[in-house]
């Protein structure tokens, strides 16, 4: 797989904390269908496909901990 499965910001924050969020992208890797699993535009960006607004909060709550904070490249559909 060429694409990396996550994308973690702050990896130098030295916390107790790790804010995690697996459903951060929508994102279907080229290798996978060629980066379609034969849904619509609109429905890849409902909710089935990912959490909307996710990795903004998680990154948020990072900040506020000072933890690192680790998203998921990928929707939740290829996961």
């Amino acid at each position: 797989m060429t694409h990396p499965p996550f994308h973690i910001i702050g990896d130098d924050r030295d916390s107790r904390w790790l804010v995690a969020c697996d459903h951060a992208s929508n994102a279907v890797p080229p290798e996978i269908g060629g980066g379609s699993l034969g849904l619509s535009d609109a429905d890849m960006a409902r909710h089935i496909a990912w959490d909307p607004g996710a990795a903004g909060v998680s990154i948020g709550l990072g900040e506020l901990l000072g933890a690192p904070v680790v998203l998921g490249n990928f929707s939740r559909l290829v996961i």
